[in-house]
């Protein structure tokens, strides 16, 4: 039993991915570090994650720059809607969570996100309170 614990304890960047792909109309939900590396990653295809993570961080890195030009802070979180899907990238910690969902998903989805979000801070912060921005 203290095995199960343990383990449960030590994925939690996998309970938190866990959490939002179990949600109506998530496709796959990943965790990168500020390089574009993959941490985790939740969905159909890991194949998958290798090409949609690290355009993610390319988007938002274009977005930080537009935003520098116009004298703005960095984006927090990032919301990208069309026809038929959702991308949001959001900050958590020093990390960044990459969300693709269909047009299926409501606006709950955010709550979930938002949550999601703090799990990983949480544990960033618990497991490397050195390391969090």
């Amino acid at each position: 039993m203290l095995i199960a614990k343990t383990e449960k304890k030590d994925n939690r960047f996998q309970s938190a991915l866990d959490y939002l792909v179990e949600y109506r109309g998530v496709r796959e939900a990943a965790i990168l570090d500020r390089d574009g590396l993959l941490v985790g990653y939740r969905g159909a295809d890991l194949s998958g994650a290798e090409t949609f993570a690290p355009l993610s961080l390319l988007m938002l890195h274009n977005i930080d720059a537009v935003l520098k030009r116009l004298g703005e802070n960095k984006a927090g979180s990032v919301v990208i809607k069309t026809a038929d899907s959702w991308l949001t990238i959001q900050g958590a910690a020093n990390l960044i969570l990459v969300v693709r969902a269909g047009s299926e998903a409501d606006d709950l989805l955010r709550v979930r996100i938002g949550r999601a979000a703090d799990m990983i801070r949480l544990h960033v912060q618990e497991k490397y309170p050195l390391q969090v921005d």
